[in-house]
């Protein structure tokens, strides 16, 4: 992820780019690259990252977003630890709006953590990285031999490589949420691992 400009607009951007080492090593990345572009533009909302453009120059595949300049709520985590009940319910509450939103269409994010949040510098979260969502009824680009998401922020049965609907999201939140409370989170990776066993 780069800090860029908006030639057009002038405005600040973050700029995600396909590298080539991660094209040549997974063949379907030019498709989930392509399909997380036509979902920010697709989703639209004050709590999800904004779409700015995509790129294609010399082969390479570029998504030009909205800069969120207040860094991510794992930042946040790790500088505070716990956070206070007020603020956890303030990210909480845009959070469950932006997954509200991408599962009124559709889309399932698949990997909710604390990284995938940003601050705005107002305060407000926006949700980010859309890159293993499920879109309901698109092709599906991951095969069922294998978990996507972040162990510990998957729900059972995402690390059961049992389908998936809108709360494996649910269960995500519930863990991000429980992390913003205690400063941890609820389960180990190798309990999890076991589930899934």
């Amino acid at each position: 992820m780069y800090r860029g400009t908006d030639l057009h607009t002038g405005q600040l951007v973050a700029v995600k780019a396909l590298r080539p080492e991660v094209v040549s090593g997974a063949p379907d990345a030019v498709a989930r690259f392509i399909r997380e572009g036509e979902a920010l533009r697709e989703l639209n909302h004050h709590n999800i990252v904004k779409m700015v453009d995509a790129v294609e120059e010399d082969g390479r595949r570029y998504l030009m977003m909205e800069y969120v300049p207040g860094g991510s709520l794992r930042d946040l985590l790790e500088e505070q630890r716990a956070l206070p009940v007020k603020r956890t319910v303030e990210i909480a509450l845009d959070v469950a709006d932006a997954l509200t939103r991408a599962h009124h269409i559709g889309i399932i994010h698949r990997d909710l953590k604390p990284s995938n949040v940003l601050l705005a510098a107002d305060g407000t979260a926006r949700l980010t990285d859309f890159g293993i969502a499920h879109v309901t009824g698109g092709p599906r680009l991951t095969g069922t031999d294998r978990a996507v998401g972040t162990v510990d922020y998957m729900s059972p049965e995402a690390c059961d490589l049992e389908a998936l609907d809108r709360r494996t999201d649910v269960w995500s939140f519930g863990v991000v949420l429980y992390e913003m409370l205690t400063g941890e989170r609820p389960f180990t990776s190798e309990l999890l691992v076991e589930w899934g066993r």
